[in-house]
């Protein structure tokens, strides 16, 4: 190592340099530069361009050697997370450390900021000139030196004949900006003449025995490997730009070997293109992010890919499913080997246990939810216990509607596996933050919505703004192909076509009539009394319970019902409750550990439901009715008897109860859809439940008068019905049935109704009439029954085990996840389908990937019809089916006045739905295109494309004028939009692409002037970290509870820190929170059996574990409308 000395005794204080005041370096060396000097020979021991860059104005016609004792650029190592130093890897090749030299600077033009502003490009364009001129020549010495030393050699008019030849500075200055002028050096200037020629012999020495850098001789290789792979003073067309991004937004890689469902089954499973790259996007995003969400359409495997997922991952899995696809998930985990135990999720609860009791330590699983949606609720206790058992381990949700849900939902799905304050995300700077905005916009919506103070135009586009900002956030984490998607991506339409495969057309949905005849009058007297129509109801009868809807109100009112209406008083005695007794009330629903607004929202919206129930089921059957009205009429008499035995009326304690529709939605069908005590038994499999009782003075006597209405009521139906002996319904869809065998005999039928006593009641009666029927519904989900069905509506298995014994499959929506019904073509739907949603389920039993039967499948709803007021009447809709329709779809169907309308209404929600769900994605045609574009010249050119690649694009498309750049944020591609200055916003994938696409004759400008403040916006939009951690309400009142019972020392205090920790990093759920704040003083000691140290402990480890990545910038567009 050289280290020059020299003897400073003869320096005089006025020749020493500290960078401070006016006596910088980078002063003195401009005050030599412009006129004496005619060249410079510096020995540095770094060498920075910002040291150019202080000093270019002075340099251009100077003569100029540096060299560089230990490396250039050496802050590319906090930069770049891949710089190796020189003085770290030593090299004996001089030509790999002139090439180590060439990948520093690229790095730092193509990595860095450094070289971004207009001053730091005009340095370098010296610089570069300077080397081509051959004025310039940098070399880097042999051994490492740490020596610094600038000699300055004079014109020969300034040498004063020779004695002042030049002048040197020596100390601990570096030629970069901080050792010129920004920070404190001490150095020393000597003009003396045998200082000058000491101190170049020393230079000479080092540099001839230097390796070169850069100079002259060496302009081509420097130019190849410097210039020609960096954006400097290059223009590219923005066709380039668009295929770049195209490639890196959508690839998928292939690298890695997978094993797919064809390979893991042996053949069992179809080999398909798209189901191995779901395959890959699942592995490759549950590596990025700890989990996915699986979101194909129904019919294209999502549990096959789930499966195959699984096994490549090799993870032991626990599975939680509905019940009745329990069955299908032990055959997936037989078939596909996989280390996994399946549970229902009516038995959470044990699986838990069982992860407990088998887990090891620092050992990850894999947690599949199927039908994730149902845990969409995290102030449930099977949400908590799901959550509990997802902490730290890889999680897996399928769901057909991921975006078809609340805010506050798709967040909750989400904190299963991720922290909201350091997500894996990077679409969004404060994952909690961002969602907690959006969550309270929702609210406001549906307040101004309820009031009346906004438009449905106006609502619909705020709905929108809030769904495209929810999409952007989590589209890193969905997996979601169509159809369509797939007819539309050239490699899977190419691979479906040589399999063979071909997709039905699915027809909208037509309409049945029935006639009532003499039942007409009964009919429409029982509707009236049972439905409750009133204009002004704002609450749709499908909308769910928000939680957040009653956290802070107390504004919570009953509805306004008519004297001969059925009141459901039964459901809802808290709204009875007198004013001065309410405080003794809201004690004891607190007391049991429930929010008194959201008790009364939850009972006033029972009652609603069972109303409209009471509905759906005097709609789908006679017997569904019967059944209904004698359970209610009894649990009505049993309420009537217990206050006058105890003088009380009991409540059931369900606390925060599941979504009212969700539950009537599951498609178990044996909830139930009745009796409060099936009612209750499906609760209880979801949260523990007890009973507590309300003393009878303190309730309104309207209370037993609308009950004791209720029973009047009741009885009289059922007193008007039990006379009735024959069923219009049923005997015309007998004679529909018959006369669609007869034409089709090859088309099998598929019948549905949403309750197990109407498939009952319809399949017996068919059986009567010696028609082919097999009838289903969760209570004989035997494996007998599901071989039946196999063999008769399953066109996937061999033709030699198919079987015709059974033409018509009458079933409830248990049969409608699990099942291949494909030899069916028809779908008929007994009762009135009030959810689109479960239509397009419904239709995807018999519209299966693996087989095509039919060329056209069909659809039909079955409705009752007025012959004689459709005589007299016929563009008007009978008055009996418009209550009916209105009653049990509810807001929405009021305008409709005529059949066409109503035949057109159910088309086109049908047809809305199947859009939502068989639409073709936003970015099938991007990845078509990708698909064609691989491997062709422009695609190659465009992936040779420097990082920070800029141009500017002139468009007569009217596009938005700013500044867009594209940059990956850890593990995710992000877009940042500059439009002014003060000013940069995240943009849809979908919006970038709009703004990218063109066509390739398109020609590329230099960047305007006003390029360089909009990009610099951009760029601090993107490096922003938003750690703005500002916990809710309930949180909050969590923290001050952790802090009491830590001045107790009711707990351990190191358990507590931790807590508080994890309740400050959002990683608990709703109903652990609340059941924190619940907790009275004697209880504090029970903390840790509702938080255990082991969830703490895990949290907190993959809180420590989440690596959120560097930031790449990509490429810019400038974007200009002519």
């Amino acid at each position: 190592m050289f280290i020059v000395f020299i003897d400073i005794r003869r320096v005089m204080g006025k020749y020493f340099i500290t960078n401070k005041g006016d006596r910088t370096l980078s002063t003195i060396i401009k005050n030599i530069l412009p006129h004496k000097t005619s060249s410079l020979d510096f020995l540095v021991g770094y060498f920075y361009f910002s040291g150019i860059e202080e000093l270019y104005e002075n340099l251009a016609d100077k003569n100029m050697r540096i060299l560089v004792g230990l490396e250039m650029e050496s802050e590319l190592q906090s930069l770049t997370h891949d710089f190796n130093l020189f003085v770290n890897k030593k090299r004996s090749s001089r030509q790999d450390i002139r090439s180590e030299n060439y990948e520093a600077i690229v790095k730092l033009f193509n990595e860095t900021d450094y070289f971004e502003s207009k001053k730091q490009q005009e340095a370098f364009k010296i610089y570069f000139n300077k080397i081509k001129n051959g004025t310039l020549e940098i070399r880097k010495t042999k051994e490492p030196s740490h020596a610094k030393m600038y000699i300055f050699s004079y014109k020969e008019e300034f040498t004063e004949f020779g004695e002042t030849p030049g002048s040197v500075i020596t100390g601990s200055s570096n030629l970069t900006y901080s050792g010129l002028r920004g920070q404190n050096e001490i150095d020393v200037r000597f003009q003396d003449k045998a200082e000058y020629k000491e101190a170049k012999e020393i230079f000479e020495k080092l540099w001839e025995s230097a390796i070169v850098l850069a100079d002259k001789d060496h302009i081509n290789e420097f130019e190849n490997n410097v210039i020609k792979h960096v954006w400097y003073e290059k223009i590219y067309p923005p066709y380039l730009l668009y295929l770049r991004v195209l490639y890196e937004y959508f690839k998928i890689d292939t690298s890695k070997r997978i094993r797919t469902p064809h390979d893991i089954t042996k053949g069992r499973f179809y080999n398909l293109k798209y189901q191995e790259d779901a395959v890959r996007m699942g592995i490759d995003t549950i590596n990025k992010h700890n989990g996915v969400i699986i979101s194909d359409v129904v019919g294209l495997g999502k549990s096959i890919i789930a499966s195959a997922i699984a096994y490549n991952l090799n993870l032991r899995t626990i599975i939680i499913a509905p019940p009745h696809l329990v069955p299908q998930w032990e055959d997936y985990r037989t078939e596909f080997d996989l280390k996994a135990n399946v549970f229902s999720r009516g038995v959470l609860s044990k699986a838990l246990e069982f992860y407990y009791d088998k887990i090891r330590k620092d050992e990850q699983w894999l947690i599949i939810v199927d039908e994730a949606h149902n845990y969409r609720n995290e102030f449930t206790q099977d949400y908590d216990t799901l959550k509990k058992l997802c902490v730290g381990n890889k999680v897996m949700l399928l769901t057909a509607t991921p975006f078809n849900n609340q805010p506050s939902d798709i967040y909750s799905m989400i904190k299963l596996f991720q922290i909201p304050t350091k997500s894996t995300l990077q679409t969004v700077d404060n994952l909690g933050q961002k969602f907690r905005e959006l969550i309270t916009s929702y609210k406001t919506l549906k307040k101004q919505n309820k009031d009346d103070k906004i438009n449905k135009s106006e609502l619909q586009l705020a709905i929108d703004s809030i769904a495209s900002q929810i999409r952007v956030i989590i589209s890193p984490l969905i997996i979601r192909r169509s159809r369509i998607d797939l007819a539309g991506i050239p490699d899977y339409k190419k691979d479906l076509e040589k399999q063979g495969i071909k997709f039905s057309i699915v027809k909208p949905p037509e309409l049945l009539d029935y006639d009532l005849g003499d039942l007409k009058d009964l009919y429409l007297y029982t509707l009236q009394r049972i439905s409750h129509q009133d204009d002004d109801e704002k609450i749709g009868n499908n909308e769910s319970i928000d939680f957040y809807d009653y956290l802070d109100t107390d504004d919570i009112k009953d509805e306004i019902l008519g004297k001969d209406e059925f009141k459901a008083a039964r459901y809802k005695p808290v709204m009875y409750v007198l004013p001065e007794h309410e405080d003794k009330v809201k004690k004891k629903v607190e007391t049991a550990g429930f929010d008194y607004n959201l008790f009364k929202g939850t009972q006033r919206n029972l009652a609603k439901f069972m109303r409209t129930l009471l509905v759906r089921r005097f709609e789908s059957s006679q017997k569904a009715f019967m059944v209904s009205l004698t359970n209610m009429l009894d649990n009505c008499k049993n309420i009537v008897a217990w206050a006058e035995k105890r003088g009380t009326v009991p409540v059931f304690k369900k606390g925060q109860l599941p979504d009212i529709e969700a539950l009537y939605d599951s498609t178990n069908d044996d909830i139930s859809e009745t009796t409060d005590r099936e009612l209750e038994n499906a609760i209880e499999r979801l949260e523990a439940r007890g009973m507590f009782e309300i003393k009878v003075e303190y309730l309104n006597s309207d209370f037993f008068k609308d009950l004791n209405s209720d029973i009047e009521l009741l009885q009289d139906l059922k007193d008007k019905w039990s006379k009735v002996t024959h069923d219009p319904k049923l005997d015309t869809f007998i004679d529909i049935l018959t006369e669609q065998l007869d034409k089709d005999p090859e088309r099998k039928i598929v019948v549905f109704s949403q309750y197990a006593d109407t498939v009952n009641y319809l399949g017996k009666k068919l059986e009567n009439k010696d028609l082919p029927v097999f009838y289903y519904t969760a209570a004989g989900a035997t494996k007998t029954n599901k071989e039946t069905i196999k063999v008769n509506f399953d066109a996937g298995i061999e033709e030699s085990r198919q079987s015709n014994e059974y033409k018509v499959l009458i079933a409830t929506d248990a049969i409608s996840e699990g099942y291949n019904l494909h030899r069916a073509g028809t779908i008929f739907n007994y009762d009135i389908p009030y959810n689109p949603t479960r239509v397009i389920q419904r239709i995807g039993r018999i519209n299966r990937i693996n087989k095509k039967m039919f060329d056209e499948l069909y659809i039909f709803n079955y409705f009752p019809t007025d012959i004689g007021e459709a005589e007299t009447h016929t563009k008007k809709i009978s008055t009996l089916k418009m209550n009916m329709i209105h009653a049990i779809m509810g807001e929405d169907t009021k305008v409709l006045t005529s059949e066409e309308e109503l035949r057109s209404y159910f088309k086109e929600e049908y047809e809305r739905m199947q859009g939502e769900s068989e639409q073709k994605s936003w970015d099938t045609d991007y990845r078509a295109n990708l698909n064609q574009l691989i491997g062709s010249d422009e695609m190659k050119e465009a992936l040779k494309l420097p990082l920070r690649t800029k141009t500017r694009r002139k468009t007569e498309n009217e596009l938005p004028e700013g500044v867009l750049i594209f940059a990956k944020k850890g593990n995710d591609y992000v877009f940042k939009f500059a439009s002014d200055k003060d000013n940069a916003t995240d943009i849809p994938p979908q919006d970038a692409f709009k703004l990218l696409e063109c066509g390739d004759s398109e020609k590329g400008y230099k960047v305007s002037d006003d390029f360089e403040e909009l990009y610099n916006t951009a760029k601090k939009a993107l490096f922003r970290e938003d750690n703005n951690n500002d916990t809710d309400k309930m949180r909050r009142e969590a923290l001050d509870k952790i802090r009491i019972i830590i001045q107790t020392k009711a707990c351990d205090t190191e358990y507590l820190e931790d807590l508080k920790t994890v309740i400050e990093y959002d990683a608990i759920s709703g109903y652990a929170i609340r059941s924190i704040n619940r907790l009275k003083p004697k209880e504090y000691h029970l903390l840790p059996e509702i938080i255990s140290k082991d969830y703490i402990n895990k949290a907190l480890l993959t809180y420590d574990n989440i690596n959120q990545g560097v930031e790449t910038l990509i490429l810019a567009e400038e974007i200009e409308n002519i």
